[in-house]
């Protein structure tokens, strides 16, 4: 029996049904049966396109990513300014995301991370992938922003990078735990002061302070 002709159309709408109710339920907490009432699609037309609800989980995660890079190329590059002062407005941004919909419970690759990122090998392989490549694209930032002289320039553009990102995971657990944002902004006040460029780049030192002996 021939299997029926694959629409990806179908195949999309049946991803970002699914992206929504993981963002608002979680993995466990949502079940086959709601993701195919939702979408208004029969099981049959489910297992065409994904084998197994963790595959499906695994392409979910793919699609999300490819959303939320172009979000923020759409955004950074909407903004004005220097690399440190687009890199902060886009955040505060995101930020205004969780704050208009709380339901949405914030970051799908972070609450995955947390909830399924030892449950299997597939789930490890996929949640790694996207945290580097994360990473990989604030990295790129920061070393532009380290080129235009906005962001300081005596650490390494990949280990602030993963600081920010560490320190933006930690941030998104305590809102969901808190039901607040405040988190949020206060990890993004306290990373942007550190990251500011120093004043006297050169001897890593202030102006004004006297290193003669």
């Amino acid at each position: 029996m021939n299997r029926p002709k694959r629409n990806e159309h179908s195949r999309e709408k049946i991803l970002q049904t699914g992206m929504e109710l993981f963002k608002r339920k979680g993995y466990h907490g949502t079940g086959l049966k709601e993701i195919l009432d939702t979408c208004q699609v029969p099981k049959g037309s489910f297992y065409n396109y994904f084998e197994s609800k963790e595959q499906f989980a695994v392409e979910i995660l793919e699609y999300s990513h490819q959303l939320e890079d172009e979000k923020w190329d759409k955004r950074t590059n909407a903004i004005e300014g220097n690399m440190l002062e687009r890199f902060r407005l886009a955040i505060n941004l995101f930020i205004a995301d969780y704050e208009n919909d709380p339901d949405a419970t914030g970051c799908l690759l972070t609450n995955l991370m947390g909830e399924v990122g030892n449950a299997s090998e597939s789930f490890r392989e996929i949640i790694s992938l996207s945290c580097t490549r994360v990473i990989d694209c604030i990295e790129e930032s920061f070393k532009e922003g380290q080129l235009q002289g906005s962001f300081r320039n005596d650490l390494p553009a990949r280990a602030i990078a993963q600081l920010f990102w560490d320190s933006w995971q930690g941030a998104l657990l305590r809102t969901k735990v808190e039901a607040s944002t405040a988190p949020l902004r206060e990890v993004t006040d306290t990373i942007f002061t550190l990251y500011a460029p120093l004043e006297n780049p050169e001897t890593n030192t202030k102006d004004g302070d006297n290193n003669d002996v």
